[in-house]
């Protein structure tokens, strides 16, 4: 659950906030776009983990938003368990352009069933839409998808700027 502070921060919330998904699917650069209002074309893979902060505004109260990049490998999957206990919140991402990210969301939803609360809001975000000629994974296929498993979704592109704030607000 968020923590409420109020003495000697400069925040009122902290929500701590997981996003995760397979290797190469957009994670980091959605975080960058939301962080740092930046895009790089540039890719390097995340080594275990990588933490942002992004404090904002929301109906007059000061939200601060750390927010951990897991890296995809399966290499890294042992640190998982690390942090979906603690989080406030998960977004599993996959690329649209990408089929194999697609059927591998069962796995990344398991495993966040199996380590965080019931209660632990679960958000599904489908990447690269300003990649829509490429695309692998029909609408109506994460439709299903999304309502079979009771997930918000989203499709965003980091490159164009498309949702990006809908992913954390």
């Amino acid at each position: 659950m968020a923590c409420n502070y109020s003495t000697n921060v400069d925040f009122d919330y902290l929500f701590r906030i997981s996003i995760i998904g397979d290797c190469g699917v957009g994670k980091t650069t959605i975080l960058q776009r939301f962080v740092q209002n930046r895009f790089s074309t540039n890719y390097l893979a995340t080594i275990g983990y990588d933490l942002q902060i992004r404090t904002l505004e929301v109906d007059s109260k000061r939200c601060r938003l750390h927010i951990s990049d897991l890296g995809g490998q399966d290499s890294f999957k042992y640190i998982l368990s690390s942090f979906y206990p603690n989080a406030d919140g998960v977004i599993i991402c996959f690329d649209i352009t990408n089929l194999e990210s697609f059927r591998n969301l069962s796995n990344w939803l398991e495993n966040v069933k199996t380590l965080c609360s019931e209660q632990t809001p679960v958000f599904l975000i489908g990447t690269k839409s300003d990649l829509k000629m490429r695309r692998r994974v029909s609408p109506e296929m994460i439709q299903t998808y999304a309502q079979n498993n009771h997930l918000s979704y989203v499709e965003t592109s980091s490159k164009i700027n498309e949702n990006i704030e809908k992913c954390f607000i």
